[in-house]
């Protein structure tokens, strides 16, 4: 699912129960689709997200606001859907009831606004759900990266690191395969391979490159994503950074 605001407003094909000019007739009892519009009130700039929703005839508001939460992460609780637009320090907008039937408002766009004060902070309860989920996907990342971590007590990778021909220098095309810790970092391992290929530590560059990515000397071997019977390239030169480098 698109997190919220990544989802941009743009030209799409008529949607068959649509409810907005253009879109084919809808017939009686089919689903809705409703276009939310994500307003500027959320404090993300001043372009708006308009999101196209799909919910039953028969839906409430509150089924809408569970399919905005589903496809595009924004807590149920933090959002207050209206038919008008909440403007920058103009009084919010009625909110719709949760009970209410939307199938009367097909034809209308519904406004996403924050369920707090227009251009404030989302009140408590809203901050509260916000912060569970976030925390709840943080909890179970840490727990697969601790199982992970715990299968692999024990474990031993044979790497094989090769220094490239172009590279020149003193152990141009040369190659040293160890035996190693999976868990063991980045920068430890770069010592031994200077060891094993120069003789020595600093005596050339060395960037330790895998799958075409720079292994990060806090991170370990695992977490590189190198595995047994991996090869890792000993480059002179720093290889361009991808995005997700600029990430970490």
């Amino acid at each position: 699912s698109a997190a919220m605001g990544n989802q941009s407003s743009g030209e799409r094909a008529p949607l068959l129960g649509a409810c907005s000019g253009g879109a084919a007739p809808r017939a009686p009892g089919a689903p809705i689709v409703f276009s939310v519009v994500r307003t500027a009130a959320w404090g993300l700039g001043d372009d708006e997200d308009v999101w196209q929703v799909e919910v039953p005839a028969a839906a409430t508001v509150a089924d809408v606001k569970r399919q905005v939460e589903a496809l595009y992460e924004v807590p149920a609780e933090a959002q207050s859907l209206s038919v008008e637009p909440a403007g920058p320090g103009a009084a919010a907008p009625a909110p719709l009831e949760d009970t209410a039937k939307v199938e009367p408002l097909c034809g209308k766009r519904l406004f996403l606004n924050p369920a707090g004060p227009v251009g404030g902070a989302l009140d408590e309860q809203a901050l509260e759900g916000m912060a569970q989920m976030m925390f709840g996907a943080v909890a179970e990342a840490a727990e697969v990266d601790a199982a992970l971590v715990q299968s692999l007590e024990g474990v031993t990778y044979n790497v094989t690191f090769e220094r490239p021909r172009d590279a020149g220098g003193a152990a141009a095309g040369k190659s040293a395969r160890l035996a190693l810790d999976p868990l063991a970092y980045i920068a430890d391992v770069q010592q031994m391979v200077e060891v094993e290929l120069f003789g020595a530590t600093d005596k050339e560059p060395v960037f330790l490159v895998v799958q075409g990515q720079l292994a990060p000397h806090h991170m370990t071997l695992f977490h590189a994503g190198v595995e047994d019977g991996s090869t890792v390239v000993v480059a002179k030169e720093r290889p361009p950074p991808t995005e997700q480098d600029m990430l970490l």
